[in-house]
């Protein structure tokens, strides 16, 4: 019997007591998944991966007795930590009846946030998003320069800007006076003779006339001004709809760009899942609807501190537009 099969056949014993070991069959009739490890295509049922030797045991949470992942460090239901004696920030061994980690320094049971008051074993805090330990500011700082994620947050602070001005042009268009089709006529501006002017004046019934006619010249001046002030209006309208249309092109080109960039923002993965947990939680946004990860395709309304294989990569999510802000250091 080789090495491999006497590993697998000790795990098998060994997890019995973890809860029910499923019979292995023809891997052809079983489905094929791919190895969390190195992406090879191996049973759903394997124990071990016939390529890296990845271990794929079956386990289940010892506080809910959920079916766990492999690889994974906390339970996807309750959020137990899994990894018995090891600490939960760095993955160090600790010492019998320790209180504090000797690698990072962090509790042993984890900290209270200062803030919201909620005991978190991540380096940031799960309920309100504060950075709690050493690794966290050091987080924070790694992704303020990252590039894809600078440019994703510059391209989304352009197209905001870009939506605010749009905004702004939109008003004017929909508050603009009904089109002019054409100026009206220009009141004639010839003066009387002054033999006529004084036959005008010979009666009061002329005369009352003559401050009609009067009236009636001023009514038409102030039509011609109300007339020029609208077709002043619409030309402004109409360079508010070029430039409108302009700034619909830039703002999907700043989209594009931020899209772009988010494909390998988002695709980024970590050696362990605490590394990813910093990483995501240092570029939490103000509101997010919570973190989709890759592996499940899961919002996870608690981040990445509510999934238990971050490490394969995942954004920040809110409906159906994806949320990256850089908070910087604090």
């Amino acid at each position: 019997m080789s090495n491999f099969q006497q590993a697998e056949e000790q795990e098998t014993k060994k997890n019995t007591s973890q809860g029910p070991v499923k019979t292995k069959v023809k891997k052809a009739e079983q489905e094929v998944i791919k190895c969390p490890g190195c992406g090879a295509s191996i049973a759903q049922d394997d124990l071990f991966c016939s390529e890296c030797g990845y271990n794929l045991n079956t386990r289940y949470c010892p506080n809910c007795s959920a079916q766990t992942n492999p690889g994974a460090d906390i339970c996807p239901i309750c959020k137990t930590w899994l990894l018995d004696g090891l600490c939960t920030f760095c993955y160090t061994e600790l010492e019998p009846g320790s209180v504090f980690c000797n690698e990072c320094g962090n509790p042993k049971d984890g900290i209270k946030c200062p803030d919201c008051g909620n005991n978190s074993i991540f380096d940031f805090c799960t309920n309100c998003g504060k950075a709690l330990t050493e690794g966290a500011q050091a987080a924070l700082e790694l992704a303020a320069s990252d590039p894809d994620a600078k440019m994703v947050v510059e391209s989304a602070v352009q197209a905001a800007s870009i939506e605010a001005e749009i905004a702004k042009l939109e008003k004017l268009i929909q508050e603009a006076p009904e089109p002019i089709i054409e100026e009206p006529p220009k009141p004639r501006t010839g003066r009387f003779s002054d033999s006529k002017m004084a036959a005008i004046l010979k009666t009061d019934q002329n005369m009352d006339s003559t401050a009609l006619r009067k009236a009636e010249e001023e009514t038409k001046a102030a039509d011609m001004a109300k007339a020029r002030e609208a077709i002043e209006k619409q030309e402004k309208v109409r360079e508010a709809a070029a430039k409108k249309q302009e700034l619909e092109k830039q703002k999907t080109q700043a989209i594009a760009a931020a899209q772009a960039a988010l494909e390998n923002f988002k695709n980024k993965q970590f050696l362990t899942h605490q590394d990813a947990r910093r990483f995501h939680n240092a570029m939490r946004p103000g509101n997010p609807s919570g973190w989709l990860c890759n592996f499940t395709n899961t919002v996870h309304p608690d981040g990445p501190n509510g999934c238990d294989e971050p490490c394969h990569g995942g954004y920040w999510y809110n409906g159906e537009t994806i949320s990256v802000d850089i908070k910087g250091p604090c």
